[in-house]
């Protein structure tokens, strides 16, 4: 009945507020306005991993409107976080068609496109864009997560953005006030700088009250590197390639963002465990109130927010990532990871299998559906959701997404890249385990120097894509396809 009812008014809205399919079209899509159903009665087979939790909620909220409006029954192969790449790897070097859409990572896609599993997306939307609009993200986020280099590939699922989530109930304390001040000689505030972070860490890591300061990710290659970059990386300085795709993990910032974050005093204000957590453990520490802040990304938002999922979600709040305080300047400096998966079409299904894919992108996860997915949770990653008055005024969290999801820095799409990651996120691991940081960095520097060489990119000049480089390419296929982006001059 839930479902009913947002459909009717979502016939409102389309109605008034957003642009049908040109009369020009030659395919029908599913249209909740008109009621056309063409796939109805079909399955389409969706290759996914629900590893953080607006997955889930999509799956909860935005498929069932979806299979409500088409008539088509999804069918769903869930795999963990850490098989979902080689069974898609697997699956292309076979040819195989045993799935219709896959969810697929930002740093992926490169090496999945050079199986030639990817299916471009630009002769679909010209044909019928129905509610797609790729216009409606961040160049960065669009070129980061939709995109194999000049290439439009996929549908953006969310766009993740580093957020600092933190508990007003502990921070907002008298008594954890005036203790504060009595030990460190300042106000009790939400950390700035990676010393503050430290030094309010420090303060609230009591074990035997079952508290700790924070926590972050480390168990798996992918989740260490991802949290090392998105957290303190980016902000210090440290950068993947230079223009010449020589690596830059052996420089002194990159050493030293490595001490600092994998370090056992960094490390000691984290919950027992923290060396093997992923997505789900530090996500629960936070929830089940053990610590006091949590670094973490824009796609944790709804449970963080669900007083049924977590016991201090009334008492949750949201800051800027800390930063590095450069000791020459003074200055604050702030940079972010722009990530996220995409949903791409299998290209070596049947065209009318295609057709089906395209159906369910465009209108899943295409602007209505959105819209109704940040009302219910707080989670956005569309332009239209991010700047929506009344959303913003409802969760006001969306504005700093907004302008996270302008700035973000993403990950390398090559087809090696996968290899590269493995190997400066082992190197951070063994820091964590107590290895030196300098001679991990720098062999692991050296290793992924190796990859690249082995991938042929010094002999051939192959130059590195830049961020800037990547909004030319979103600007170049939006004006292809006949559209406009107030980022693109």
């Amino acid at each position: 009945m839930r479902h009913r009812k947002i459909l009717l008014l979502l016939l409102v809205v389309t109605a008034i507020c957003l642009p049908l399919a040109s009369a020009q079209d030659t395919v029908q899509l599913t249209d909740p306005t008109t009621g056309a159903r063409p796939f109805e009665g079909q399955e389409l087979r969706i290759l996914n991993t629900e590893v953080v939790p607006i997955l889930a909620y999509q799956h909860q909220i935005v498929d069932p409107l979806y299979e409500e409006a088409s008539g088509v029954t999804l069918i769903y192969e869930n795999a963990s976080h850490s098989d979902v790449l080689p069974r898609i790897q697997t699956a292309c070097a076979a040819g195989g068609d045993d799935f219709d859409i896959m969810f697929v990572e930002d740093g992926w896609a490169g090496a999945l496109a050079a199986l030639g599993c990817l299916e471009e997306l630009d002769r679909f939307y010209l044909a019928a864009p129905g509610d797609s609009h790729p216009e409606d993200f961040t160049t960065r986020a669009f070129g980061t997560v939709a995109m194999a280099k000049e290439k439009w590939v996929g549908i953006p699922t969310l766009v993740a953005v580093g957020m600092f989530a933190y508990r007003t109930d502990l921070f907002g304390d008298p008594d954890e006030q005036a203790a504060f001040m009595e030990q460190y000689g300042r106000e009790l505030t939400v950390p700035q700088t990676w010393d503050e972070l430290a030094e309010v860490g420090e303060f609230f890591t009591r074990p035997e009250d079952e508290l700790w300061g924070f926590n972050y990710r480390y168990g798996t290659p992918n989740n260490i590197l991802f949290d090392y970059m998105i957290h303190f990386g980016f902000s210090r300085g440290v950068d993947f390639f230079d223009s010449e795709f020589n690596p830059l993990f052996d420089t002194e910032a990159a050493i030293d963002t490595a001490a600092f974050f994998a370090g056992q005093d960094f490390l000691n204000m984290q919950p027992p465990g923290r060396e093997s957590y992923q997505f789900g453990e530090v996500l629960q520490n936070f929830t089940q109130g053990k610590v006091a802040m949590y670094g973490t990304e824009s796609w944790a938002i709804p449970l963080l927010l669900d007083p049924e999922a977590s016991v201090v979600a009334e008492h949750t709040a949201f800051a800027p990532v800390p930063g590095w305080r450069n000791p020459e300047t003074g200055e604050i400096q702030s940079a972010l990871l722009s990530a996220g998966p995409a949903y791409m079409i299998n290209a070596r299904i049947p065209e009318e299998r295609k057709w089906l894919a395209w159906d369910y992108l465009q209108l899943a996860h295409g602007v209505q559906f959105s819209l109704v997915l940040a009302d219910e949770t707080g989670a956005g990653h569309r332009i239209s959701a991010l700047t929506d008055p009344d959303l913003v005024a409802k969760w006001p969290h969306l504005s700093a997404n907004y302008e996270a999801a302008k700035v973000g820095i993403g990950r390398p799409a090559e087809p090696w890249w996968p290899e590269a990651e493995n190997a400066i996120g082992r190197a951070l691991q063994e820091v964590a385990a107590g290895g030196d940081p300098a001679t991990l960095m720098v062999d692991a520097n050296n290793d992924i120097r190796e990859i690249v060489e082995d991938a042929g990119y010094y002999d051939e000049g192959i130059t590195y894509v830049s961020v800037e480089q990547r909004e030319e390419f979103v600007c170049a296929k939006l004006a292809e396809l006949g559209l406009k982006h107030d980022e693109c001059m």
